[in-house]
């Protein structure tokens, strides 16, 4: 017994470092988990810096489209109420379709460069004959952001081609850029607003129980307007165009009685 046993033991106090060493290594795959964490940081970081830099030119794009379409109308921008929603669906109609266009021109394999050309040419004529039969948008701005697309295609082409090695091209593209992104609400605005003050009649019917704007027209002990269009409806105003006299005028909605669009 003592003869069989021995040798067990001995294996076993010989195997013992092993066992450690097995201890020891079977914690060894939790040492990859910081690297792991680091990566999915340096993703989660890869995803939040271009959607960051994406709401912020939306927000850009949306204030400044309504900085420059009420400034037309001697409106402050900060008297409106704005709120954050608003802003951000204005900024997105105003540069979607740039944005759109450069996803397809840069997803475009490198080798297929003309083709993507033909294919965002395309686009481009769809889009501007949907927005031409649905007037989902003024023609003149639907013709700033057709020309802005344009130009920011072939600026992603030529990138694409080789053209940015240098630290002075990227500087010039990423001006040109920067430059065209920027003017894109500012043009979009002034001509939306020009249309606007253009107009020459009217749909816009609406009731007070005083005459407070010029035009009213008495009946009944009320007094009604037919020659206004309406700029901007907040949670408790209206701006109204005047038609004729290039005026703007804000008043209470609880001035407002009726009011038919």
């Amino acid at each position: 017994m003592a003869i069989s046993t021995s040798p067990r033991r001995k294996a076993s106090t010989t195997a013992s470092p092993t066992s450690t060493s097995e201890a020891f290594s079977s914690t060894a795959p939790a040492s990859p988990l910081p690297n792991l964490l680091a990566g999915l940081r340096w993703g989660t970081q890869e995803v939040l810096a271009p959607a960051a830099v994406l709401t912020a030119i939306v927000l850009f794009a949306g204030w400044a489209y309504f900085a420059t379409y009420f400034a037309y109308f001697r409106v402050p921008v900060e008297s409106l109420g704005l709120s954050l929603p608003e802003v951000l669906t204005q900024g997105l109609r105003s540069i979607l379709l740039p944005v759109s266009v450069i996803v397809l021109a840069a997803s475009a394999p490198s080798r297929q460069l003309r083709p993507a050309a033909i294919a965002v040419g395309i686009y481009l004529v769809f889009l501007a004959i949907v927005a031409a039969t649905n007037h989902w948008a003024p023609l003149g701005s639907v013709a700033v952001q057709l020309a802005a697309s344009i130009a920011i295609a072939g600026i992603v082409f030529t990138v694409r081609l080789g053209f940015g090695k240098s630290p002075a091209a990227r500087t010039l593209i990423a001006a040109l850029g920067l430059l065209l992104l920027i003017s894109i609400p500012i043009a979009t605005g002034a001509l939306d607003a020009g249309q606007k003050a253009g107009t020459s009649e009217s749909s816009l019917r609406f009731v007070t129980n005083t005459a407070i704007l010029p035009n009213a027209v008495p009946s009944n002990g009320v007094y009604s307007y037919s020659n206004y269009v309406l700029l901007k409806e907040s949670a408790t105003r209206y701006w109204l165009f005047r038609i004729g006299d290039q005026y703007t005028y804000s008043i209470a909605k609880s001035d407002v009685l009726y009011i038919r669009y």
